[in-house]
């Protein structure tokens, strides 16, 4: 196999493993502490925002505190799968 094929294949399976990894994230909600969803469904059973502790209620979305991060974790694990694809494929000596 040439080598840009094997770039090609590589940068195709980095990309695929990157947005699997954003939209994990995206679908449990890793961005946020508490997030407006929690606090609308709260406010709808009639509560004045949701209860994150004992005592403390939010009213105003949080951020994660890892929220900063997480693009840069999902581009590192498109690099890995791209480098690991690199290495898979590279030729084999007799």
């Amino acid at each position: 196999m040439n080598k840009t094929k094997r770039i090609a294949i590589a940068a195709v399976v980095g990309i695929v493993v990157a947005a699997g990894a954003m939209m994990k994230d995206k679908m449990t909600g890793a961005e946020w502490a508490v997030s407006p969803q929690q606090i609308a469904q709260a406010q709808a059973e009639g509560k004045p925002g949701f209860e994150s502790a004992q005592g403390t209620v939010t009213v105003l979305p949080i951020r994660s505190e890892k929220a900063d991060i997480l693009p840069l974790t999902w581009i590192l694990f498109g690099f890995a799968a791209g480098a690991a694809t690199l290495v898979a494929l590279r030729r084999k000596s007799a």
